[in-house]
């Protein structure tokens, strides 16, 4: 049996991953600051920092598992200016610990990155660890994939400490409250459901045949932020209306996210397979349910 690690796998991402590999008949351990609460999950589970390089070591020999997949990180466009030096301790140098122990242990990395190049920590810090899984690759021989994640949406995703655009429009549009939008809202954006990113990281792993690589995961679809809003309002129902505010500190006043799908569907022979009308309307189903209790 194929074994699993998950960094962050009690996070938005890292648990659909989890979710996913559990299907596929994975035994996977989830490493992570706090446990899993969100979903029902049966396996090993380790209450630890990535920063704990001995910690993360003994877990990972503990566990000897076959892949490691990376998927934490501190968050957040604006609010990471308020922590900037937790976001760099976290996003870099826990990377870091990972990458020194896949290469002493040479075990195979998935890791989960970001495609814009905006000017703040959390973009800085994430793309900088992208630099170093490559430099990794490249001289020490660790097989490291880096996956940079495009706009993912899905259930289980927290919306009052960090904003994000699906959880945050949706709440929103369920109690009636106006939805604010930071510029014009003609920003670009490419919606991946969080099922089909995870789809993408095992792949990686059971192909074998991208390693030392970087490349996105996401659709190649493009909408604009003020489609997504709209969208959302009308499935939900809403009488919520759309406002506009000044830009966000560290993020551009025009913008253009949007993946290139050709790698995944060449090396991955993969190519996403939930709409976003699907999708979303099943995330909007959960949080209809959920939204007063999940995110405490």
């Amino acid at each position: 049996m194929r074994k699993a690690f998950v960094i962050g796998g009690s996070g938005f991402i890292g648990s659909h991953l989890v979710e996913l590999l559990l299907k596929r008949k994975y035994k996977v351990a989830i490493y992570d600051t706090k446990e899993p609460d969100s979903f029902n999950f049966v396996g090993a589970f380790f209450e630890q920092s990535v920063l704990d390089r001995k910690a993360l070591e003994l877990s990972i020999v503990t566990f000897k598992p076959n892949i490691i997949f990376e998927c934490s990180g501190i968050l957040g466009t604006a609010e990471t200016f308020e922590h900037i030096e937790k976001a760099i301790d976290v996003n870099i140098k826990g990377t870091i610990n990972v990458l020194e122990l896949a290469k002493k242990y040479k075990l195979p990395v998935v890791y989960i990155g970001l495609t814009n190049k905006w000017l703040n920590p959390y973009t800085i810090t994430k793309r900088a660890s992208e630099k170093f899984c490559l430099m990794y690759a490249k001289e020490f021989g660790v097989k490291v994939t880096v996956l940079k994640g495009l706009n993912a949406y899905g259930p289980r995703q927290h919306w009052s400490k960090v904003r994000k655009i699906a959880p945050t429009f949706i709440t929103r549009a369920i109690k009636n409250e106006d939805i604010v939008i930071n510029g014009s809202g003609n920003q670009v954006v490419d919606m991946i459901h969080s099922t089909d990113l995870s789809e993408m990281m095992i792949r990686i792993y059971e192909k074998g045949n991208c390693w030392g690589l970087s490349f996105d995961g996401g659709t190649g679809i493009p909408m604009t932020v003020n489609e997504v809003a709209q969208k959302i309002i009308k499935m939900v129902g809403s009488k919520s209306k759309i406002i506009h505010q000044k830009m966000r500190k560290g993020e551009p006043e025009m913008s253009v996210t949007l993946a290139q799908p050709a790698p995944v569907r060449q090396l991955l022979d993969f190519y996403p397979q939930i709409s976003f009308e699907k999708g979303m309307k099943e995330t909007i189903k959960w949080y209809r349910k959920n939204y007063k209790t999940f995110d405490k």
